[in-house]
C-alpha cells in the first residue's frame, strides 16, 4: 500500500501543534501577511492615489481549488471606495501548512478580469453605460466560486452574478431578477440613495457566491434590499431579513430565500457551501472588535419568497421560515485569544480546505484589508468536527 507522507506529517502537525480549541473548532495557526505585499500582475506604476498598481488587495472572497493547497483569492474594486482606475482581478495562491509548523504563503499567478470582448474592467465607481448596462466596465468583485469548471464572480454595483474563464475573459451573465437591481445608478452613493426606491443598498449588492452542492450557485446580498425596510427615511440601517438567490442555471427561475442578521447593524461578507443544504456564512458588524461570527445555516425547509415584492425590515409574514442558522465560531470569543485592539473590521474570506485524516474539515478565514499598506491582511486556519455541523433541537 502506498503511503501518503504528505498527509501524515500535516496530521502529526495538526496534532501536536499548541493551538486553541473552541468546543470541537480549533484555531491552528494565524497568519499575518504585509499590506506593502505585491501580485504577479507585473502591472507598473501607480493609482490615481498613489498605491501601486501590482499591491495586493483582499481578499474579498476566496475558494479552495481541490488541488493540493491552492485557492482562488479575489481581490475587490481596489483602493478609495472605487475612485481608482484599478483593474479587478483574482489570484492562485499556495498555503502551505504541510511541511512544517509554519504557515506560508506564496501567490501563484494573478488574473485580471475582463469583458467578453477582452477590454479590461476597472473598478471605477464612473465606468458605467446607463442606457447600455452591458456595456458597462466596472466591477466590483466580492465572492468567487468554482461551478462546472468556470470561475463564478458576484459583484457589488450591477448586482452581477458572471462566469468567467480562467484566463480571466468573462463568458456569460446569470439573469438576474429585476427587484434587485437599481434603475438610476450613480457613482455617487448619496445620489444613488436619493433616486432609487428599490434595488439593492449602495455598496451593499452580492457579497458573496458559492455552489449549491445541487449544480447551481448560491448568492447572497450584504444586507436587505430597499424595498425590504433595508433602511429608513433617514438612510439608517433597520432592515434584517437579507435575500439570497438560488440560481439553478442561467436562465432558470431562482429561489430567493431569506437570512436574517442577528442585528441591523451587521451584514453578510462571504457564503461557503459545506455539505447537502448546509452553508458558513461571515456575518459583522462594520466596526473593529465588536461581532464577527462564522454562522453555520441550512437552507432545507426554507422558503421560496420570489412571490413576495416586499418583506419588513424585521420579522417575516406568517408562514414565511428562514433559513436555520446557528453560530459555529465566534472570532472574537477571548478562548480564541484573537481579540484586540489590532482585531480588524473587515473580515471577508471563507474557504473550506481538504479534510484532515480523522475527517475535520479545514476552514480559511481572511480579512480584507482595502489596499492599505499600513493594515496586514490577517489570515486563521480552523478544524472543525464533523458534530459541529449538526443543529440541535431539529424540528
Amino acid at each position: 500500500m502506498k503511503v501518503n507522507l504528505k498527509l501524515i506529517v500535516w496530521f502529526l502537525w495538526l496534532v501536536n501543534l499548541s493551538s486553541m480549541t473552541l468546543g470541537q473548532v480549533t484555531l491552528i495557526k494565524e497568519l499575518i501577511i504585509s499590506g506593502k505585499s505585491k501580485d504577479k500582475s507585473n502591472d507598473k506604476g501607480f493609482l490615481e492615489d498613489g498605491t501601486p498598481a501590482n499591491q495586493l488587495g483582499g481578499p474579498s472572497g476566496m475558494v479552495w481549488t481541490g488541488k493540493g493547497m491552492n485557492y482562488l483569492w479575489l481581490s475587490d474594486r481596489g483602493p478609495k471606495n472605487g475612485e481608482t482606475s484599478h483593474t479587478p482581478r483574482f489570484h492562485i495562491v499556495n498555503f502551505d501548512y504541510t511541511k512544517s509548523p509554519d504557515f506560508k504563503f506564496k501567490i501563484q499567478k494573478t488574473v485580471k478580469l475582463k469583458r467578453a470582448d477582452g477590454v479590461l474592467l476597472t473598478g471605477n465607481s464612473k465606468a458605467f453605460d446607463q442606457s447600455k448596462p452591458k456595456n458597462s466596465l466596472r466591477l466590483d468583485p466580492e465572492g468567487i466560486t468554482l461551478w462546472n469548471n468556470k470561475i463564478v464572480i458576484s459583484e457589488e454595483y450591477g448586482p452581477n452574478i458572471r462566469v468567467f474563464a480562467d484566463t480571466g475573459r468573462a463568458l456569460a451573465d446569470w439573469s438576474i431578477p429585476e427587484p434587485f437591481q437599481v434603475a438610476s445608478p450613480s457613482a455617487d452613493e448619496s445620489e444613488e440613495m436619493a433616486k432609487n426606491k428599490s434595488g439593492r443598498q449602495p455598496n451593499a449588492g452580492f457579497e458573496g457566491v458559492t455552489t449549491d452542492g445541487h449544480g447551481g450557485i448560491l448568492t447572497i446580498l450584504q444586507r436587505p434590499l430597499l424595498q425590504d425596510g433595508g433602511l429608513d427615511s433617514a438612510g439608517k440601517k433597520v432592515g434584517t431579513n437579507v435575500r439570497m438567490l438560488n440560481l439553478c442555471g442561467l436562465d432558470c427561475k431562482p429561489r430567493e430565500l431569506v437570512y436574517t442578521l442577528d442585528d441591523k447593524a451587521n451584514g453578510v461578507s462571504e457564503i461557503c457551501y459545506i455539505e447537502e443544504s448546509k452553508f458558513l456564512a461571515i456575518e459583522r458588524d462594520g466596526k473593529e472588535g465588536k461581532f464577527k461570527k462564522i454562522m453555520l445555516f441550512d437552507t432545507e425547509g426554507a422558503s421560496d419568497v420570489s412571490n413576495i415584492e416586499r418583506l419588513p425590515s424585521t420579522g417575516l409574514p406568517q408562514g414565511v421560515v428562514p433559513v436555520r442558522k446557528k453560530v459555529l465560531i465566534d472570532l472574537l470569543n477571548p478562548k480564541l485569544g484573537l481579540a484586540g485592539k489590532n482585531f480588524p473590521e473587515k473580515i471577508e474570506g471563507l474557504a473550506t480546505g481538504p479534510d484532515t485524516e480523522q475527517g475535520q474539515k479545514t476552514l480559511l478565514v481572511a480579512s480584507d484589508n482595502d489596499f492599505e499598506a499600513n493594515k496586514p491582511i490577517y489570515l486563521w486556519l480552523f478544524s472543525i468536527s464533523s458534530d459541529e455541523m449538526l443543529f440541535r433541537n431539529s424540528p
